[in-house]
Parts: structure tokens; C-alpha cells; sequence
């Protein structure tokens, strides 16, 4: 998933939407989140503070 920080913007106002959609991606074995805009961890949805990150520079 490219951009994943769209996510977070669109939390607030498409809160189910982004609910099921992690919901979905969760039941495929591997799924890639990606942005070149950089988050800060404190930022990052609860769903997804569990996942391993990587930054490539």
C-alpha cells in the first residue's frame, strides 16, 4: 500500500473504510505499507504500531 499516510489523514472522517481495510490486508500473509513522507511513531495508527518499519535513505 503506497502513500500510507493518507491513512492517517483519513482517519478522522473515513473511520470505517480504513478499518476494513486493514482488516482485509491482515488476512494476506505479507503486506508492504509505504510513503516517503516521514511519521512520526507517535502518529502511527494503533492497527499498525505493532508492524516492523524501515527507513530507507
Amino acid at each position: 500500500m503506497d502513500e500510507w499516510h493518507v491513512l492517517f489523514n483519513s482517519y478522522s472522517f473515513r473511520y470505517r473504510a480504513i478499518k476494513e481495510l486493514l482488516a482485509t490486508a491482515a488476512k494476506f500473509a505479507r503486506v508492504t505499507y509505504m510513503t516517503a513522507t516521514p511519521i512520526e511513531r507517535e502518529y502511527i495508527l494503533e492497527e499498525l504500531r505493532h508492524l516492523p518499519t524501515c527507513e530507507i535513505n
